[in-house]
């Protein structure tokens, strides 16, 4: 014989479900045949599942309406989530360690014979690097920095090779700097200063803003002007730096061209007894060495065209709090 259909009741505190589709149900309260077999003892999601089954039973029309509501909601949901999902990563390129090893084997060519096939090979490689897996793209830009320690160090008028992989290496964000970091301060070019205000050049451009502090220290304490020119120009980089960064550099800037300027304008003495003054002719020549590049990045930074020190200082007086146009917060 078979047992009774079961009485059931939805009093009490169904599972999660349960409760978002009486709420869509307002017959939900009432006594219900459910017309399915006996399902066993009730407890805990059983119960709220078999509350549901009685309640779709008895109100086919609204269940439809519940569960076209409950569906739309999921999809809404699983697109969202699916938007939200980062784009899978381009795949590892299978020729790229051939190449590789062909670069390095090109560098290391004693009788440097074979730069001009180095640069091809670099500017092949480093065309799209943001089409690079990220695996491929810190690979290369590893072997790029090895071109700086590979081979006999290039002289003076055969650096071409080294600015190309400063220059491509200036693609690589993060993983440039890296590079260019340690070539810039490697042993091997420590003499070539052109050079090495290549390098800095390219550094800024990495816009890896854990460089500021660095770059920050050559433009205002180098004993080069070449160095400090440089540097000061590959600040004008970081306008992607966050704005107390941005006002650190500015004011820094102005802070060493002052002291600049104020060496600069010591009266010099007609008596030819008296020691000549260095330090007037070094500030001088500094001055006209860092000028121009300093200028283009306090403007890129702030956004003002001034092109004097004391039209610089008298705005960085009366705007302590500066913002560059456009900022938002």
């Amino acid at each position: 014989m078979n047992p009774a259909p079961p009485v059931i009741r939805t009093e009490g505190k169904a599972s999660a479900i349960g409760e978002e589709a009486r709420a869509l149900l307002p017959d939900a309260g009432q006594r219900i045949h459910a017309p399915e077999p006996y399902l066993g003892p009730r407890s805990g999601d059983l119960a709220g599942l078999r509350d549901i089954v009685g309640i779709m039973a008895a109100n086919p029309l609204r269940t439809r309406l519940a569960l076209l509501t409950i569906g739309v909601l999921s999809a809404a949901t699983l697109a969202a989530g699916l938007g939200a999902q980062k784009p899978a990563p381009p795949p590892l390129d299978p020729q790229l360690p051939k190449k590789l090893k062909e670069l390095k084997s090109m560098v290391a060519d004693r009788k440097m014979r074979r730069d001009f096939q180095a640069i091809g090979l670099i500017q092949e490689l480093t065309k799209a690097p943001e089409k690079l897996n990220p695996k491929d793209k810190s690979r290369l830009a590893r072997a790029l920095g090895g071109v700086f320690k590979t081979g006999k160090t290039r002289p003076k008028k055969q650096h071409h090779l080294y600015r190309e992989a400063a220059d491509a290496l200036a693609k690589f964000e993060k993983d440039g700097s890296k590079e260019l970091a340690k070539a810039v301060e490697g042993k091997r070019i420590k003499d070539f200063l052109v050079l090495r205000g290549h390098l800095l050049e390219a550094l800024g451009r990495t816009q890896d803003t854990k460089q500021i502090d660095y770059l920050l220290e050559e433009a205002t304490r180098s004993p080069h002007d070449e160095i400090r020119a440089a540097a000061g120009k590959a600040l004008g980089e970081f306008t992607n730096a966050k704005l107390k960064d941005k006002r650190d550099v500015v004011k820094q800037l102005l802070r060493s061209w002052g002291s600049l300027q104020s060496d600069a304008s010591r009266l010099q003495s007609n008596d030819p007894a008296n020691p000549v003054d260095f330090q007037r002719d070094n500030a001088i020549r500094t001055l006209q060495a860092i000028r121009d590049k300093w200028i283009g990045t306090l403007s890129r930074l702030t956004g003002q065209s001034l092109t004097r020190y004391e039209d610089w200082q008298r705005w960085q007086n009366k705007n302590a709090k500066w913002t560059p146009p456009g900022y938002k917060k």
